[in-house]
């Protein structure tokens, strides 16, 4: 088990019982209490939780949301899948808009030589970006959330709104026919400009946000032109999919392994 997917376990051991004792979860995961205490101070940092006394214990006023670097790793080859298939969309010249969340994150491995303008207010985007010389980077204003490990706000919302980009690729922590793309806070209020300033929009999101709504939605299905999801659905719900928007795309494990290798 890496780092990234003891974070996730102990979290939702925490959401579950509210209260965990660190020396408990030190015998469980195996590992020592040092250990477990950093893993904690990364959710006390973000408001989830507070420590005291050998014990943590869930903040239930906070967004129970894991930060970007605990999710990143979560359902990493459906992400590397649904981004390889993104990819082929970009085309060399274009002007794309990537949002902030672990997914759209995942097309930049697979742009390879085409040389196209990115537009994002993810800071992991931005990095990632801006060591390739092909890329040319625009990074957009405003404040820092530190759930989504980017930019948000007016000032996030004004930049969007001035812009014409040829595609924008979106993500969502739940996605469903009735309830559209949908966000844990008003704070991803941002994302609704976002999709505005793309000609084509995409929504690039892993069935196990299939049937998941939370507290802000900020678009219908049928306002993508393309969903990009992974192949982990029944007959149903593949139809129902399709009945909404007119192109959905099912991605299969590619051979983007080699690609990387190029």
């Amino acid at each position: 088990m890496n780092v990234t997917e003891r974070r996730m376990q102990i979290f939702d051991l925490i959401k579950r019982n509210e209260v965990v004792e660190l020396n408990e979860l030190a015998k469980h995961f195996q590992v020592s209490t040092m250990t477990i205490r950093r893993d904690l101070q990364m959710f006390e940092r973000q408001g989830l939780v507070h420590m005291n006394y050998g014990e943590a214990y869930l903040n239930k006023h906070a967004v129970h949301e894991p930060s970007f670097a605990a999710k990143s790793e979560k359902n990493l080859v459906q992400k590397q899948n649904i981004g390889y298939k993104a990819a082929e969309f970009v085309e060399d010249g274009d002007t794309i808009i990537l949002d902030c969340g672990t997914t759209p994150l995942q097309i930049l491995p697979f742009i390879g030589n085409k040389k196209v303008t990115v537009i994002t207010n993810s800071w992991p985007c931005a990095h990632y970006a801006g060591v390739n010389s092909r890329i040319r980077l625009i990074f957009a204003p405003g404040e820092y959330y530190e759930v989504s490990a980017g930019m948000t706000g007016p000032l996030t919302v004004e930049f969007f709104e001035h812009l014409h980009a040829d595609k924008v690729f979106m993500g969502a922590h739940g996605f469903n026919i009735e309830n559209g793309a949908t966000e844990p806070d008003i704070a991803f209020n941002s994302k609704k400009a976002l999709l505005a300033a793309g000609k084509e929009r995409f929504l690039l999101a892993d069935s196990t946000k299939f049937g998941k709504t939370y507290l802000m939605k900020y678009a219908d299905l049928g306002e993508f032109h393309h969903i990009i999801t992974d192949d982990g659905y029944t007959l149903s719900e593949r139809q129902k999919l399709q009945e909404v928007c007119n192109d959905v795309i099912f991605a299969l494990r590619e051979k983007w392994v080699d690609n990387l290798k190029k």
